[in-house]
């Protein structure tokens, strides 16, 4: 075990020597010192083994250091695994738990990115999000304590300043609504105090969780940090669950004491029986979980097997749509293509299979892009005109009009704003329901043809002129630019599940792929594959299809 004092060499203890070892194989399972690690690294079977100091070791929490690579009950090395099961076998447990189980994978290509997989960061960041939330929990139901406490004084007085007016009488009255106050103030202290232990609590773990996540990734062998990573799941959603359950139950509702005085006390001395009536209220909570569900969601399905790297990733054609003077493309919730352009019709709406169901009639007014809102709206962004329109594609007729501060081309939509690349300014947002925009990425070389998308917490987009990919934060911070010799005039831009961006490089007639990071490029389909001047891009999550807005003939692809 990792929290061990000593560790012994395991190839000296086979010899019925004792030495402490200095070294740890995950491979082998087993301690080296360091005369035994010379003999280690120079087997042709071992030498590439990843061998690490046995303080490194040590600091992995003791459930991902217990992690065996050799199975149980056949103590054969583990080779497979199997999605259908989600577990890890050997040789021997194929023949005989899992013979008719379809899709064996080999293990080496599940945990080759355990460590650096999008789910492990996630997690990451949902175990931060729970820190935050708790932090914001504690605060309100302190400041709850401290309105309940400034509520309970105002009323004291209150009822003091009855009592100075009313005889001896009703001395025991008062004192009973004191005691009432009290306890009322009493009960809801004593409610929120629980609260607050049992978040300390939870404060603790989620800590802990913290600290072995960074173990795993500094220390952990690939399979304990893949297997690993399914325990911190499981943690995860206990503490995410903990945590919707005190929206759900009431806990963080506002409470409020409320204190009524009889209004004729003066004159009912002889019948009044209570001086007023203690009550507790509670109301809407003032603070707001921010969980992590849809991050969760979004990567759950692929905590099994690991994601496509860029390397891995085939566009198929399915179908091209007999459509020109196409600059523009997006993909409503139900799977509908939806086409702007500058032919017969500005905006179209075509089923998956490319049959056409509606469309806006051609204008003056030339769209460059858009994005579906929802099943029954679009957003254009319109040329030469500084405005967006509002689409409603059930009524083919435009809702309202956007005034922009300049001339729009990319336009995406992400949390009730619209997001589009507006020329020599940069990245403007716009709150769709006043109207109000401002500058979310200022970048005063954005040209005409510049796109943008965005995926989770990053913002994406194109600079036509300065063959450039950026992402950055959703406040607007850079994280990385691409500026690759496959990108040249960079349009659409596009993001699968998997955070791999696509671009349409109109300047060499391809579609290029960039890695999460930035870093790596790879040419997917070029002008030899029939892509002609690709314009816009559009990625269908669930289908994981990629819709390429072709100038004159649109396309849509499989990914696999």
């Amino acid at each position: 075990m990792a929290s061990s004092s000593t560790v012994i060499c395991g190839v000296c203890d086979s010899q019925h020597m004792t030495s402490n070892a200095d070294f740890w194989c995950p491979e082998c399972d087993e301690g080296l010192c360091s005369e035994c690690l010379k003999h280690h690294n120079a087997s042709k079977a071992t030498r590439n083994h990843g061998v690490i100091p046995v303080d490194n070791y040590k600091q992995l929490p003791p459930s991902i250091a217990d992690i065996s690579q050799y199975c149980a009950q056949h103590d054969r090395k583990f080779q497979n695994y199997c999605p259908q099961h989600e577990s890890v076998c050997c040789p021997l447990c194929i023949h005989s738990n899992h013979a008719n189980c379809v899709g064996i994978l080999s293990l080496e290509k599940v945990i080759q990115t355990a460590k650096t997989s999008v789910l492990l960061e996630s997690f990451d960041q949902n175990v931060k999000n729970i820190n935050m939330n708790i932090e914001r929990v504690v605060k309100d139901r302190k400041q709850n304590l401290l309105e309940i406490h400034n509520q309970k004084q105002k009323f004291h007085d209150e009822i003091k300043q009855v009592q100075y007016k009313i005889n001896e009488h009703l001395d025991t009255l008062e004192q009973r609504l004191l005691q009432d106050l009290y306890a009322a103030e009493k009960k809801v202290k004593s409610q929120v105090e629980e609260l607050l232990a049992k978040l300390a609590e939870n404060t603790e773990k989620v800590n802990s969780m913290e600290n072995n996540i960074s173990a795993i990734k500094e220390y952990a062998s690939d399979l304990q940090a893949f297997l690993g990573s399914k325990m911190i799941e499981t943690e995860i959603q206990k503490h995410e669950t903990f945590l919707q359950s005190l929206f759900d139950d009431g806990s963080l509702r506002k409470i409020d004491i409320n204190c009524k005085i009889e209004e004729k006390i003066t004159d009912l001395l002889a019948t009044v029986t209570s001086l007023g009536i203690i009550s507790i209220e509670s109301s809407s909570p003032l603070v707001f979980i921010k969980s992590g569900k849809e991050i969760q969601a979004q990567t759950s399905s692929l905590q099994h097997v690991p994601p496509l790297t860029i390397n891995d990733i085939t566009m198929t054609l399915q179908r091209k749509l007999d459509i020109s003077g196409i600059t523009g493309c997006s993909i409503s919730p139900t799977g509908d293509l939806i086409i702007i352009g500058h032919g017969n019709h500005r905006l179209q709406i075509l089923t998956e299979d490319g049959t056409f169901k509606s469309g806006i009639p051609r204008s003056t007014q030339l769209p460059a892009d858009g994005t579906c809102i929802d099943n029954k709206t679009v957003a254009v962004s319109v040329l030469c005109s500084n405005q967006m329109q509002i689409i409603n594609v059930s009524a083919n007729i435009v809702d309202r009009t956007i005034k922009t501060a300049g001339n729009g081309y990319g336009l995406c939509h992400s949390d009730d704003h619209l997001l589009y690349c507006d020329t020599g300014r940069g990245i403007q947002k716009v709150n769709m329901s006043d109207n109000c925009s401002s500058t979310l990425v200022k970048d005063n070389t954005l040209s005409a043809w510049s796109y943008v998308a965005t995926y989770k917490d990053r913002i994406f987009y194109t600079n036509n002129s300065k063959h450039t990919v950026t992402c950055c934060s959703l406040a607007g911070e850079k994280i990385w630019e691409n500026k690759d010799q496959l990108i040249r005039s960079p349009r659409g831009i596009s993001v699968d599940k998997n955070s791999n961006v696509y671009i349409a490089s109109s300047g060499n007639r391809s579609i290029v792929v960039l890695s999460p990071d930035g870093k790596q490029a790879r040419k997917l389909l070029g002008e030899d594959d029939g892509i002609g001047d690709p314009f816009g891009l559009a990625f269908d999550v669930k289908k994981e299809n990629l819709l390429v807005a072709n100038f004159y003939k649109p396309a849509l692809y499989s990914l696999s």
